[in-house]
């Protein structure tokens, strides 16, 4: 028997396993790759510092940072940043020290540095600020630059006082404010050429606008100071009437004071021409009209109470009414048109003008609404009525117009109105009021309007006069009625 393998003739004879050849040293092992140089690796970006490398810069900063702290002075004691010695000196803290000079601060008279300035900065100064002196003060002074220092409550005289500037500048805009909000025109204010020639150019469009987007600058206007002078640029008389309703639609979304202003220069006399020429108005004035009145305030201050103190014909109060008819009117705004609408009727007869008529079209057109319509309101109602009660019908003849306390005949739409007064109001009224209604219908009464008139006012009941209860109708069954 041959000699028994010792464990290290096994592990001598034993292969490596064929990972190990083909990945390591074995003969099946991948070929290394070959190795890139420098310039290889400075074009591939790839640059790395190994620990040699590494170790040697810190080396090299070590020893500069050593060389630094060698050339640097003795430290200074360290000194806490929180403490007030470290703001403003330990002599702060010293109340108690004396000074050397004795003499008032300010006593002594400051030297005055004199400046010297280059030749060629003097002429390059002058051609700008040419009326200014050749001494460097001058000129700061010129330049607004006062001595520091200086005021006129300090008896400087060179300095301007920040405080009375700003004051006057505040008080200046206020002024200009309260000129603006009371309706004076400005006239120190000029519009800029370019501003002016900008919104020529856009009273140009509107003048021949279909469709399709405004300008912006126009879109803005409401919100520009002095637009009452920029509107006047564009012509607002050339305007479309699709512009016309665009622009009541951008002014509707203002300030009910902006949009007030607007209808009273540019809506009113736009509808105005509009109806004259063509005896009806354009669709899109139209709705503009219904538009501006979601700002009542502004359409009843800014376009009806104007139209009805200048003259308003029938046929413009019958257009405007049936503008108002289709459009919802918060409640105490209609009151307070109804009542400025009496007050302006009243104003005329006085005057022994005619627009009765035309007033009346507007409060049928109100009260046939149907608003609970405060107390006042419905006094001033009846007064208006109650104005035609003092005129003979026999002295009056067809259309004839009196001056002083006798007004016109009464036109049918003073019936008309009267009789929507009494179906609604008729309860709210009182029995003074009633009997004197009641009165004017046996004088003034139209023959086929004043019987209804009169059965309305008798079927209601005083005002503040709870209703009276009813008991159950009686159906002919008296089986279950007991006598008390």
């Amino acid at each position: 028997m041959g000699k028994a393998a010792t464990p290290t003739d096994r592990q001598a004879r034993r292969h490596n396993p064929l990972q190990d050849d083909i990945l390591a040293t074995g003969p099946l092992r991948n070929k290394t790759k070959k190795k890139r140089g420098k310039k290889d690796d400075e074009e591939s970006g790839e640059n790395y510092v190994d620990a040699s490398q590494s170790r040697n810069i810190l080396r090299l900063g070590r020893e500069l940072a050593d060389e630094d702290d060698a050339q640097k002075p003795a430290a200074q004691p360290k000194v806490d940043l929180f403490a007030i010695e470290s703001r403003y000196g330990a002599e702060a803290l010293d109340d108690d020290r004396q000074y050397d000079d004795e003499e008032a601060w300010g006593d002594e008279e400051e030297e005055v540095e004199e400046i010297e300035l280059d030749p060629e900065d003097l002429e390059t100064y002058r051609k700008f600020f040419p009326d200014a002196g050749d001494e460097p003060s001058a000129m700061l002074r010129d330049a607004g630059w006062g001595s520091k220092g200086q005021d006129e409550d300090m008896g400087g005289g060179g300095g301007t006082n920040l405080t009375e500037l700003i004051l006057e500048k505040i008080a200046e805009h206020e002024a200009a404010e309260a000129r603006r909000e009371a309706g004076v025109p400005d006239e120190s204010y000029e519009l800029p050429p370019k501003v002016i020639e900008a919104y020529s150019k856009i009273g140009q469009i509107l003048s021949r606008y279909k469709s399709g987007p405004l300008p912006k600058p126009f879109k803005i206007l409401p919100t520009i100071p002095h637009w009452e002078d920029i509107i006047e640029v564009t012509e607002p008389h050339r305007w479309t009437p699709n512009a016309a309703f665009q622009a009541t639609r951008i002014f509707s979304a203002a300030s009910p004071a902006t949009c007030q202003k607007f209808m009273e220069n540019v809506i009113l006399d736009k509808v105005r021409d509009d109806i004259r020429e063509n005896k009806k108005l354009n669709v899109h004035l139209f709705n503009a009209l219904k538009k501006s009145l979601y700002k009542p305030r502004a359409f009843f201050i800014g376009f009806l109470f104007p139209l009805l103190m200048n003259s308003c014909t029938v046929r413009e109060a019958h257009i405007i009414s049936a503008v108002l008819a289709r459009v919802s009117v918060p409640v105490l705004h209609s009151a307070a048109a109804l009542k400025g609408i009496t007050e302006i009727a009243a104003q005329q007869a006085s005057q022994g003008t005619e627009g009765g008529g035309a007033a009346n079209i507007f409060i049928k057109t109100l009260l046939e609404k149907k608003y609970a319509l405060p107390y006042q309101v419905i006094d001033s109602l009846v007064f208006h009525f109650l104005r035609f009660r003092s005129v003979d019908p026999a002295s009056i003849k067809e259309g004839q117009t009196v001056s002083g306390d006798m007004v016109r005949s009464l036109p049918v739409v003073f019936h008309q109105s009267l009789l929507a007064f009494a179906q609604r109001y008729r309860n709210d009224i009182s029995e003074d009021q009633r009997e004197s209604l009641l009165d004017l219908l046996l004088t003034h009464g139209h023959a086929a309007i004043a019987p209804e008139i009169r059965r309305e006012l008798l079927a209601g009941r005083g005002r503040g006069v709870p209703l009276e209860p009813q008991g159950p109708g009686f159906d002919g069954d008296d089986t279950m009625l007991v006598d008390a």
